[in-house]
C-alpha cells in the first residue's frame, strides 16, 4: 500500500471518528472535537464533513457549534 493510499485511508479514519463523536454529542464545539481527537487542528476535517454535507456548522453568538445532518443519519 502507498503512502498515498495510507494517507487517504487514515484521513478517512478521521473523519468517521469525528462524525461518530458528533452524532453523540450534537452541538459539540470544535475545542472539545480537537481534545477528544488528540488533535491541535481539526478545520480540515470538519470542512470536509461540511462539504460532504454530513454535519452543519450553527453560530450561536461568538460560539460555533456543529451538529450531524439528516443525510449522516
Amino acid at each position: 500500500m502507498g503512502n498515498e493510499m495510507k494517507n487517504q485511508t487514515s484521513r478517512e479514519k478521521a473523519l468517521a471518528k469525528m462524525l461518530s463523536l458528533i452524532h453523540k454529542n450534537p452541538g459539540v464545539r470544535p475545542r472539545e472535537l480537537n481534545s477528544r481527537l488528540n488533535r491541535e487542528h481539526s478545520a480540515g476535517l470538519r470542512n470536509a464533513l461540511i462539504k460532504r454535507g454530513l454535519i452543519r456548522k450553527e453560530r450561536e453568538g461568538a460560539a460555533v457549534r456543529y451538529y450531524p445532518t439528516k443525510k449522516s443519519a
